[in-house]
């Protein structure tokens, strides 16, 4: 899956740490060891530019992935290395990218690593004994006395179907957060957050807002092109998000870098083959080439396991399940990237977070959880607080306003444990960048005012409820808005969700999103807030998915910590009709990774 790891090993144990990282392809191992310490990294031999290594004999460091502003500073890889160790958290402050950088001066016995600053590469590390990390928990367990399985974790999967907080599924390690920097010595680990946004609100015009947005974000693009290979792939939908980004790193490509941008897809989201359609328009419009991927219940029976080992069992299968045509393509693309995400300008915390009338645990649950409380504590034998984790972030947020603290918490959590992390899946597969880690991007995306956001009908939660506490709008307008500045020809495109042209007025987007659920529903089709593939991969008895999730499910009966019976009932609930894959998606993830992991 390629990644990073070090601390306190010898050599026999850098190399098995290092040799559980590797992923489909061809690697490039470093190893480093002096003194008492150790790191090594191993990365897709195709990206070159993914990875840094540098070493004088007594220090070295890894940059895990690419820091995209480093011809800002005149930095070379000694100057970056030699800095970081110097002052870690000034010097993090101003790096921008999607990275891990870790270092060890053999001289001081002193370890400094660094997560970006939204944490876009997940660091593990032990919290008591010898110094350990990784950027897979999986190949720490060898490496742990007695590990055992955190409660609050396995409630917090089943309650989001992700992590929350620093937890893992493990009592003895805990995830770095984003924009951290983690320092070692003398045997003591302290962390400390090295940047954070301002969350006060633009009080100026929205033209004004949305061309810095579109600046900013145009900005990333130049930035990130100038890491890229001169051969990159590209997650292509009929959305938003995909084509805004695919336009702007064509448009901001730096010489001999992005000398072609191939677009693939598949047939989900829903699966009515709308997307496939629309994203061939774009990519013909961008002169690209575009390849449809196949995503069935046959491909991902190949992928099942794989996708859950490669997230360390911390997120629930039929999330990562759309990443896994990844190990479908043919052809060894150097890099792949998915389109900067919706949820940074307003497609995830929505208008509704913001009502200062809910307490901000509540509004974490708005926001993360798609089980209810009495499900979750029904599924679990042990009494477990169903938002500890939730009450845990509201204490420690330093934000004094709500609006503050609901943010903070976002950009400290939702990033690093959820939206960016199937990206794993990628990384497994061959090199990958994410366009929106960037400072100066995220800066602005922080103060989006709440009217930008996706909103919901007036009184609609009476007789739906939903994430954005009702029957949502479908798209934000700060999405819309960023479309037509970075693109004008590709906002004349429809858009999927709501079948209607970005350039058109924002109503017609929030009418077409209902009429498209609506007609959907009718002619019974997979549409949002149905049924999903997932769903009807599991219901149909002649796939491989079935068999899988019915062992795994059977097994999970047999866990002291779940209730039998209510397991079952969720699975034969399902069977007849109802959609709980999401739920059992998170039961068979977790009883699989306990299997082959930890048991």
């Amino acid at each position: 899956m390629s990644g990073t790891c070090g601390g306190e090993m010898d050599s026999g144990e850098l190399a098995d740490t290092i040799s559980q990282l590797d992923g489909w392809n061809a690697e490039t191992r470093w190893e480093f060891e002096v003194a008492d310490g150790a790191l090594g990294t191993t990365n897709p031999s195709v990206d070159s530019n993914g990875y840094t290594t540098w070493s004088d004999g007594k220090h070295a460091g890894v940059v895990y992935g690419a820091v995209t502003n480093l011809d800002e500073f005149g930095y070379d890889e000694r100057a970056l290395f030699t800095a970081v160790l110097s002052d870690p958290v000034t010097i993090a402050a101003e790096l921008e990218g999607e990275f891990l950088i870790a270092c060890y001066d053999g001289a001081e016995d002193r370890h400094v690593v660094v997560t970006d600053k939204l944490g876009a590469r997940t660091c593990f590390y032990a919290t008591g004994g010898r110094f350990l990390y990784s950027t897979s928990m999986n190949s720490l367990v060898p490496l742990l006395d007695d590990p055992t399985v955190d409660l609050q974790a396995v409630n917090d999967i089943l309650l989001m179907g992700h992590m929350w907080g620093e937890r893992t599924l493990l009592e003895e390690v805990r995830a770095m957060r984003p924009a951290t920097v983690l320092e070692v010595a003398d045997g003591e680990r302290s962390t400390t957050r090295y940047w954070k946004p301002d969350y006060e609100a633009h009080g100026g015009d929205s033209d004004g807002y949305f061309d810095e947005l579109a600046d900013r974000y145009e900005q990333a693009a130049r930035r990130v092109t100038g890491t890229l290979p001169e051969e990159v792939g590209i997650w292509l939908s009929g959305g938003l998000d995909s084509r805004t980004t695919a336009a702007a790193l064509l448009q901001n490509a730096s010489p001999g870098h992005l000398d072609r941008l191939i677009a693939y897809g598949y047939d989900a989201n829903p699966p009515t083959e709308d997307n496939p359609k629309i994203a061939s328009q774009i990519a013909r419009e961008l002169g690209i080439e575009y390849l449809q991927i196949p995503l069935t219940a046959e491909t991902f029976a190949e992928d099942i396991e794989r996708v859950i080992d490669v997230t360390d069992g911390m997120l629930q299968w039929n999330t990562t399940a759309n990443l896994s045509p990844s190990y479908h393509i043919e052809r060894d693309v150097p890099v792949l990237m998915e389109g900067v995400q919706g949820e940074l300008i307003g497609d995830h915390l929505l208008r509704y977070h913001f009502d200062e009338s809910r307490s901000i645990v509540e509004t974490q649950f708005a926001s993360e959880a798609s089980a209810s409380k009495k499900q979750v504590n029904n599924l679990l034998t042990e009494d477990v607080d169903p938002v500890r984790t939730f009450k845990q972030e509201a204490e420690r947020s330093p934000e004094t306003t709500h609006r503050g603290k609901v943010l903070d918490i976002h950009y400290q959590n939702y990033y690093a444990r959820a939206g960016l992390e199937s990206n794993r899946v990628m990384r497994d597969r061959t090199g990958s960048r994410s366009m929106q880690v960037d400072g100066d991007y995220l800066e602005w995306c922080a103060k989006m005012p709440r009217y930008y956001r996706k909103g919901s009908f007036p009184l609609s939660h009476h007789v739906f409820k939903s994430d954005a506490g009702g029957v949502p709008y479908g798209t934000s307008i700060a999405k819309l808005e960023l479309c037509r500045r970075v693109s004008p020809t590709l906002s004349e495109i429809r858009y999927e969700r709501t079948k209607t042209k970005p350039a058109r007025p924002y109503r017609f987007h929030v009418a077409g999103f209902v009429g498209n659920v609506v007609l959907s529903r009718l002619q019974s089709k997979a549409t949002y807030a149905g049924g999903q593939l997932q769903d009807f991969w599991i219901r149909d008895t002649d796939t491989f998915v079935h068999e899988w999730v019915s062992q795994y499910i059977a097994d999970a009966t047999d866990r002291s910590f779940f209730d039998a019976d209510a397991v079952e009932a969720v699975f034969e609930r399902h069977m007849n009709g109802s959609n709980n894959a999401s739920m059992l998606a998170r039961i068979t993830t977790l009883e699989y990774w306990l299997q082959n992991h930890l048991d």
